[in-house]
């Protein structure tokens, strides 16, 4: 475990639901700009994991300790509106996008609380695509207009305009073909030591997770 204080502690956590115990005492520390492999077959539990982290399901947990927000969380779930400096990427970029909007407005979405200029938050748009290899002409392109690579990027840029001390990934390369999976687990890894953002992955794919995450400890298996 790193020697500094984690930025994410979590002590274990526990999933119960009705008469079944989906996970039992989960316990893993995240530095910050470390990634963080979470490896299991289909079905074993990743995915809960991430839902209950953000409070989509019912859970107990000894401990929760995320740095940033201040959240200090004993005995109880996180809340249900998630953790705060935190952001998702999703397994299907597709199903994560709205058909409706394109991607220079999904991407932007979570600037509009700032109360930017249209100028300003098209210019941090931009960049934010320009970082995941997009150029502009994307800024436009509605999702049904472009691959699931694409797509993909452009949840990663999505996720990385917050500025979030933390994201999750849920099987985020597994919609895609062997050369873009490279490719986007080479832009995620460059992105998390440029920007110092903690990743949590949850993913099958064993070499990804041998390549791409820090194993300070080893990855959490489920």
């Amino acid at each position: 475990m790193p020697q500094s204080d984690p930025l994410f502690h979590l002590d274990r956590l526990t999933v119960r639901i009705g008469g079944s115990t989906l996970l039992r005492d989960v316990s893993f520390d995240v530095a910050e700009g470390e990634m963080l492999c979470v490896i299991g077959e289909s079905g074993a539990g990743k995915s809960t994991l991430l839902k209950a982290l953000q409070g989509f399901l019912p859970a107990t947990c000894h401990t929760l300790i995320f740095s940033p927000s201040g959240t200090h969380v004993t005995g109880a779930a996180p809340p249900n509106t998630g953790l705060p400096q935190t952001r998702w990427v999703m397994q299907d970029p597709l199903a994560a996008l709205n058909p409706r909007l394109t991607l220079g407005t999904s991407v932007g979405e979570s600037l509009y609380a700032q109360k930017l200029t249209t100028q300003t938050r098209k210019a941090a748009v931009l960049e934010a695509l320009s970082a995941v290899e997009l150029g502009a002409e994307f800024f436009t392109r509605l999702p049904s207009q472009v691959s699931l690579g694409q797509a993909q990027r452009a949840c990663l840029a999505r996720a990385l305009i917050a500025r979030p001390k933390l994201i999750f990934f849920d099987e985020p390369l597994s919609a895609l073909d062997a050369l873009v999976q490279k490719k986007i687990a080479r832009q995620m890894d460059t992105l998390r030591r440029k920007t110092q953002t903690a990743f949590i992955v949850v993913t099958h794919d064993l070499g990804f997770a041998a390549t791409y995450a820090c194993l300070t400890s080893a990855p959490v298996g489920i």
